[in-house]
C-alpha cells in the first residue's frame, strides 16, 4: 500500500523549493502527498519584489474535511509558516493525525547565514520553537539552531559547542536531530543526533560554492520519503546529502540557472529517488 504523508510548506508559483521541491521529489518516491500551503507566493524568497498571502482562513477546512474522511498518515513534514494562526492550525493538524506509528519532521525554516529572513520575528521563533515537542525530527541549519536556542550565531563551532547545541534542542522535544551547513574549514558538515541513545555521527562534504534556494527543501523531503520507503534515519540522511549535491552538480554541469531550483526532472535524479 502506498504511504501517505500531509505536507505544510509555501508554496510558491515561480522557483523551485517548497512544495514545488516536496511534491516531485515524494511521488518519485512512491508516496502520496497531500499538500497544505501555508502560504502562497508569488515565487520563492530568493527573488527581489517576491510578494506572499497566508493561506491562514482556509486551513481549517483541510482538517474538517480530512477529519470527515478519516483520512490517517505514515508521515506529517512541517515546513514553512508565516503566521502565529498557522502554527496554531498545525498543532490542532497533529493533536488529530499524530500517531505512534507515524513520523513527524519539521524543518523550522527561519533563517540562513547567521540571521533570519525578513519575515521572521523574535515572536515567529518562539512560535516555531513551540512545534519542537511534537516532532519526531528536526532539521535546522545551524542559523536557525542558534535562533531555536536564543544564542548567538558562531559560524564556526567546535565540536564541543555543537553537541551541547543538539543535547539542549533535544531537550525541548525532538529525539532525533539533523544539523546542516556546519562549516569547517573549506569543507561543510551535518550532524544526527539520537538522544535516546546519545550518539552523534558527522557527515563532511567539500563546500560548492554558489546560491541554491530549495536545497534544504529537497533534503527535508529527500530524508522523510526515505524513511517512509523503510530505510533508516542514517541511511535516510545520506541518501538526501547525495541527491542535493547531486542535483547541484547537475544544475552546474549543464550551466542551468540555479535561481531557478534544481533540475528535479533529470532522469538520473529519479533514478536516485525510486
Amino acid at each position: 500500500m502506498r504511504k501517505r504523508i500531509a505536507v505544510m510548506h509555501d508554496l510558491p508559483s515561480f522557483g523551485g523549493a517548497a512544495l514545488m521541491n516536496t511534491i516531485p521529489i515524494m511521488y518519485n518516491m512512491g508516496i502520496e502527498v497531500n499538500p497544505i500551503p501555508t502560504a502562497l507566493f508569488t515565487s520563492h524568497g530568493g527573488f527581489k519584489g517576491v510578494k506572499n498571502i497566508g493561506n491562514d482562513a482556509f486551513l481549517d477546512e483541510y482538517l474538517d474535511q480530512w477529519d470527515k474522511l478519516k483520512l490517517s498518515f505514515n508521515g506529517i513534514y512541517l515546513g514553512l509558516f508565516t503566521s502565529l494562526n498557522q502554527v496554531i492550525f498545525a498543532k490542532k493538524f497533529l493533536n488529530r493525525f499524530k500517531a505512534e506509528d507515524n513520523i513527524v519532521l519539521l524543518d523550522p525554516i527561519m533563517g540562513d547565514n547567521g540571521k533570519p529572513y525578513s519575515f521572521i520575528s523574535d515572536e515567529s521563533i518562539e512560535n516555531i520553537k513551540s512545534l519542537l515537542p511534537y516532532a519526531d525530527i528536526i532539521t535546522p541549519n545551524l542559523t536557525e539552531a542558534y535562533l531555536l536556542l536564543g544564542r548567538e550565531y558562531n559560524e564556526n563551532p567546535k565540536d564541543s559547542e555543537v553537541l551541547d547545541i543538539l543535547s539542549k534542542l533535544s531537550l525541548i522535544g525532538p529525539k532525533k536531530i539533523v544539523l546542516t551547513s556546519v562549516l569547517k574549514g573549506e569543507r561543510i558538515s551535518t550532524f544526527l543526533y539520537d538522544s535516546s541513545s546519545e550518539s552523534i555521527k558527522e557527515y563532511c562534504r567539500d563546500t560548492l560554492d554558489g546560491y541554491y534556494p530549495g536545497t534544504g527543501d529537497a533534503f527535508a523531503s529527500v530524508l522523510i520519503g526515505s524513511m517512509l520507503q523503510g530505510k533508516d534515519l542514517e541511511t535516510s540522511v545520506c541518501k538526501a546529502i547525495n541527491l542535493v549535491e547531486k542535483a547541484i552538480n547537475i544544475l552546474n554541469d549543464e550551466g542551468l540557472n540555479p535561481m531557478e531550483g534544481l533540475p528535479l526532472a533529470n532522469a538520473d535524479l529519479i533514478r536516485e529517488l525510486i
